[in-house]
C-alpha cells in the first residue's frame, strides 16, 4: 500500500502565497468608486412634526445594459434564480454530505444563484422606483 506523503510548505511557497495575497489586496482599490457624491437629501416634516429625510432613488441608468428591462422581468428572474440556488444548496449540503468524492461542479455553481438573485432583486427595486 502506498502512503500519500504530506506536502510541507516551503519558504518559496510561503513567499509566493504572501505575494498573491498582497496582490489581491492591492487590486481591491481598482473596484472602489472614484469620487462619490452624497445623495441629495431634503428634510420633510411628517404630520406628527417629526423630521424625516426623503432620498432620491438611483436612476435606471445605473443598471447599464439592463436599464430598459422592466421590473417584472427582474422579479421573475430573481425568484427563479433563488429557487434554483436554494435547491442546489440543499442538494449539496442537506441531502448529501459534500466531500471530494461526490462534489458536483454544476450543483456547486448553481448554489451561487442565491447571491445572484439578491442582485436581481435590487435591480427590480430600482426599476420599480423609477416606474419601469
Amino acid at each position: 500500500a502506498q502512503c500519500a506523503s504530506a506536502v510541507l510548505p516551503t519558504p518559496t511557497m510561503a513567499r509566493l502565497t504572501l505575494l498573491c495575497l498582497a496582490l489581491c489586496a492591492a487590486s481591491a482599490s481598482a473596484f472602489s468608486a472614484p469620487a462619490l457624491r452624497p445623495v441629495a437629501a431634503r428634510s420633510v416634516v411628517a404630520r406628527n412634526g417629526a423630521q424625516m429625510a426623503e432620498f432620491k432613488y438611483p436612476s435606471s441608468e445605473t443598471l447599464g445594459i439592463g436599464s430598459k428591462i422592466p421590473s417584472n422581468v427582474y422579479a421573475i428572474a430573481s425568484l427563479g434564480s433563488l429557487g434554483v440556488g436554494l435547491g442546489c444548496t440543499a442538494q449539496a449540503n442537506i441531502f448529501n454530505v459534500l466531500n471530494a468524492e461526490n462534489a458536483n461542479p454544476v450543483i456547486m455553481a448553481g448554489s451561487a444563484l442565491t447571491l445572484y438573485s439578491f442582485f436581481l432583486h435590487i435591480a427590480c427595486f430600482v426599476q420599480q422606483k423609477n416606474g419601469k
